[in-house]
Formats: structure tokens, C-alpha cells, sequence
């Protein structure tokens, strides 16, 4: 009596051995708090004179990992983000245009998905390249003045809704703690340039 039971305990735990041995995928929440805009080298290209264009981004991240949790090569980011950059002072598509002063502002909503390889997973402080694609919608306003040539003040405003699709690269360096929180500091280009920090907690 004492044998069987022995054997069906010993049996239990070898059942039970492989389930134990194997990290089961988990899930993650987080936000990202960013630093956005585009460099003037980049709006020299189109516009022949402008202000500088700055902002911020705030996002809403899940993420999802491998066999291996947190400590897996390969992990997805799902995330929806705002961002708004503005900026004030003069304006000019070319040089023979009339040189309106003013402000203006874009406004982004976009959903993407992306992929990161983590770079030495396995140690709690390493970095990662990623890339992804998405969707968002972005708002373009615009207003300003300038004189014609019998110096009548002349007001101009512009707005413009329109779908876009969004490319996304992350570079950055991740800390691990215990597998349950993740910090990030990151920098990358989602149609624009961002460089900031996130938070998540993993399930």
C-alpha cells in the first residue's frame, strides 16, 4: 500500500515536472512619456522658412512576450498614442511667397504594432532595435497674417484631417526588475522624432 502510493506521488510530480520547467507567455501595461518633434533639417526640405516645431507624446502600451516572459529575445509592442507639436512665427513654402507670421499645430492619434529584439535578454539592464507599422490620424492647423501690397492686413487659416500610415523604429536600453517591471528609455522616429522614458508592469 505504502509502494502505490509512493508511485502515484512520484508519478503526480514527474507530471507535473515539465509544467514547472517551462515560463509560460506573459503580459504587460505600461506608458511611454516622449519628447516629439521634427528637426529643422527635415522641415528645410519642404518650407524655405519656419518656426520650430516641438511637442510631446503620450502613450498607451501592452506588450507581449515569448516563452521566456520578459526575458525572451523577441517581444511585441501594441500601442496607442497622442502627440501634438505647435509652433509660432514666420512662415514660407518658397522664397517668393509672402511671409506670413503665425502659429500652427499637428495633432496625431495612431495605433501600431511593432517588434523588439532584445540585445543579451537575459541580463537585466540591455538594449533593443525594433520596428513596426500602424495607422493614425492626423490633425493640421495653421493661422496667420500678412500685408499685400496696399498694406491690408490679410488673415489666412488652415485645416486639414487626413489618414496616415505610421512607420515605427525604437532603439533604446531596457531594465528588468524581478521580471515584473520594465523601464525603458527610448528614443526612435514614428513619423516624427521622440526620445523619452516608459513604464510598464508585467502580469
Amino acid at each position: 500500500m505504502k509502494m502505490k502510493a509512493i508511485l502515484v506521488l512520484g508519478l503526480i510530480m514527474a507530471a507535473h515536472l515539465p509544467a514547472a520547467g517551462s515560463t509560460a507567455s506573459r503580459i504587460g501595461a505600461g506608458i511611454r512619456i516622449s519628447s516629439f518633434g521634427i528637426p529643422n533639417a527635415l522641415l528645410d526640405l519642404v518650407l524655405y522658412e519656419h518656426p520650430q516645431l516641438a511637442g510631446t507624446a503620450k502613450s498607451f502600451e501592452i506588450h507581449s512576450y515569448g516563452e521566456k516572459g520578459p526575458q525572451s529575445v523577441f517581444s511585441g509592442i501594441y500601442c496607442l498614442e497622442y502627440s501634438r507639436i505647435s509652433g509660432e512665427g514666420y512662415w514660407r513654402v518658397e522664397n517668393y511667397d509672402n511671409r506670413i507670421f503665425g502659429s500652427g499645430e499637428v495633432t496625431q492619434v495612431n495605433f501600431t504594432a511593432s517588434i523588439l529584439m532584445h540585445i543579451f535578454p537575459s541580463s537585466p539592464i540591455h538594449p533593443y532595435i525594433g520596428g513596426g507599422i500602424g495607422i493614425g490620424s492626423m490633425s493640421i492647423w495653421a493661422e496667420g497674417s500678412h500685408q499685400d501690397e496696399l498694406g491690408t492686413t490679410i488673415r489666412d487659416t488652415y485645416k486639414k484631417r487626413i489618414i496616415v500610415p505610421v512607420g515605427h523604429i525604437p532603439v533604446g536600453i531596457i531594465a528588468n526588475i524581478g521580471d515584473k517591471f520594465l523601464l525603458r528609455a527610448e528614443a526612435g522616429f514614428k513619423n516624427g522624432f521622440y526620445f523619452g522614458g516608459s513604464l510598464a508592469v508585467n502580469f
